[in-house]
C-alpha cells in the first residue's frame, strides 16, 4: 500500500480508483450521524466522504449542515470530503459550493448546466459528480446508455470529474437483494479512466460492493442501511428507559459508527489515510 497526499478533493477520489479501493460516501442528517461517519473513518484510518442531501438540507438547512461538516472536517485526523448529494437545482448546487462543499452532484444530465457547475466547482478547488445514468429512486426509473460515443461526449461536454452509473442497485432499499452487473462495470472502466460512482449501495451485498471497488468504482453511496442501524439503536435505548437525548442519540451514533467501519473495511479503504 502506497499512501498518497492528494492536492485537491478530486485527487482523493482519483487516488481511490488508482489504488483499487472505494471511498465510502455516507449520508448524514444531524450532528450525531455526521460524527459517526467521521469517527468511523478515523478509527480505521480511511479517507471518507461526508454527504448531505437536498432532503437533509430541507430538514436541517444547507448553511447549518455546511457549518457542521466544515467543523468536523477541520478537526478530523483523516481526509474528509464534504459532498452535496442529489441537488435538485443548479442554484442549490452553486450555493453548496459557496458554502464550502468540496463536491456536488446534480440530478439531471443537461451538459450546459453541468459544464457551468463543473467550472464553478473547479474554480473553488472542488469537483463535479455527474449523473450519466439514473439509479432507481422513487419515481425515477433506472436509465442506462450503452453507446461509447455518447459516454465520451457526455464526459467532454459536462466537464465532470466523477461519473455516476447504473449497475443494478436501487435507492432506499432495506434488503440487500440487488446484484451488480460487474461485466458491464468492466466494460465501462475500459471506456473511461474517470472514477465511477455507485448510488443505492445499501441494496447490494457487501461482497459485491468489494468487487466493484476493486474494479473501478471509487465512490460508493450508503445511506439507508446506516439510517436503519442508527434508528434501531435509538429505539433500543428508548425501550431500555433512556430519557436524555444524549443517551439515545449517543447510542445511535455508536451503532452507526460501527456499521460504517464495517463498510469502509469492505470497500478496501481502511489504512489509506
Amino acid at each position: 500500500m502506497t499512501l498518497v497526499s492528494p492536492a485537491t478533493s478530486a485527487d482523493v477520489i482519483r487516488a481511490a480508483r488508482a489504488g483499487g479501493y472505494a471511498l465510502a460516501a455516507f449520508n448524514a442528517v444531524n450532528l450525531e450521524t455526521a460524527q459517526a461517519i467521521v469517527r468511523a473513518a478515523e478509527a480505521v484510518r480511511a479517507p471518507v466522504i461526508l454527504q448531505f442531501s437536498q432532503n437533509a438540507a430541507r430538514h436541517g438547512g444547507l448553511a447549518q449542515l455546511a457549518a457542521l461538516g466544515q467543523s468536523l472536517k477541520a478537526e478530523a485526523s483523516v481526509p474528509v470530503l464534504l459532498h452535496f448529494d442529489h441537488a435538485e437545482s443548479e442554484d442549490a448546487a452553486l450555493e453548496a459550493l459557496r458554502l464550502g462543499f468540496d463536491g456536488v452532484m446534480l440530478e439531471g444530465d443537461d451538459p450546459i448546466t453541468l459544464r457551468r457547475l463543473a467550472d464553478a466547482a473547479h474554480a473553488a478547488g472542488g469537483y463535479l459528480e455527474a449523473e450519466y445514468e439514473v439509479v432507481i429512486k422513487g419515481e425515477r426509473s433506472g436509465e442506462r446508455h450503452d453507446d461509447p460515443a455518447q459516454l465520451s461526449a457526455f464526459i467532454r461536454d459536462s466537464g465532470c470529474d466523477i461519473l455516476a452509473i447504473d449497475l443494478g442497485s436501487a435507492h432506499k432499499q432495506e434488503s440487500k437483494n440487488a446484484h451488480l452487473d460487474l461485466g458491464r462495470l468492466h466494460t465501462l472502466t475500459g471506456l473511461t479512466a474517470l472514477p465511477l460512482v455507485l448510488h443505492g449501495a445499501s441494496s447490494v451485498p457487501e461482497t459485491e460492493l468489494a468487487q466493484a471497488a476493486r474494479a473501478g468504482v471509487a465512490k460508493i453511496n450508503l445511506a439507508t442501511d446506516l439510517t436503519l442501524t442508527f434508528t434501531a439503536a435509538v429505539r433500543e435505548s428508548l425501550n431500555a428507559g433512556a430519557k436524555d437525548p444524549r443517551q439515545y442519540l449517543g447510542a445511535g451514533r455508536d451503532a452507526m459508527q460501527a456499521r460504517a467501519e464495517t463498510y469502509i473495511r469492505a470497500l478496501g479503504a481502511a489504512g489509506w489515510a
